[in-house]
């Protein structure tokens, strides 16, 4: 595993390397992420086992912009709303994915996890990326999220090509994730962004 710093020369090098199919560590605001090209299924099934996740639990696409979300995914006006007051940032919205994106990304489900993360080092790597990046919480499956790099590096040593260092993240807690692709939402955790404060911009359910 190779440790860099938050440079320009050293995010081009890992674009480089999640285009070739490779494993990418980067922060966000949250905790730090692993990643991989979303639409490369052997690098998708690698962050699986990288952190020994089970496969049936589907991976976040973490995203630059809502126009890439569009790609994957249905954006209805209830999520676009929810991600206009707080993306970028530590949320994630459910919705229905596209055909186009794989099942394993998505662990066969037919919905995706859209996430926009606010981290300026996250941001700069993505738009070296002409692909979503499919990533969850880089720490080994069941164990405590990482909000540092060196814990990761305790955690994933020697199971990942690159690790962006860019200190300590300021939320240190993984995003809110709230469903919306039933007939009301559901949030199926909560982070930074609370219950309140998205009903203050969707209502009340």
């Amino acid at each position: 595993m190779t440790e860099l710093s938050p440079d320009p020369d050293a995010i081009r090098a890992c674009a480089g390397i999640l285009s070739s199919g490779g494993l990418v560590v980067f922060p966000t605001e949250t905790v730090y992420g692993l990643g991989a090209d979303a639409t490369n299924e052997h690098a998708v099934a690698s962050v699986y086992a990288a952190k020994r996740r089970p496969p049936e639990k589907a991976l976040l696409c973490h995203l630059r912009s809502v126009a890439q979300a569009e790609e994957i995914a249905y954006i209805g006006d209830t999520a676009r709303a929810l991600i206009s007051a707080f993306d970028p940032g530590p949320l994630t919205v459910i919705v229905k994915k596209k055909p186009c994106l794989s099942d394993t990304v998505t662990a066969g489900q037919d919905t995706v996890g859209l996430r926009f993360p606010s981290n300026p080092v996250f941001l700069a790597l993505a738009e070296e990326c002409p692909f979503p990046i499919a990533a969850t919480s880089a720490n080994m499956s069941g164990e405590p999220s990482n909000g540092t790099c060196g814990a990761v590096i305790r955690d994933l040593s020697g199971r990942v090509d690159a690790i962006i260092d860019a200190g300590s993240t300021s939320v240190g807690v993984p995003s809110t994730i709230i469903s919306l692709c039933g007939s009301r939402p559901v949030i199926l955790r909560e982070g930074a962004v609370t219950r309140g404060m998205i009903e203050g911009v969707i209502g009340k359910w």
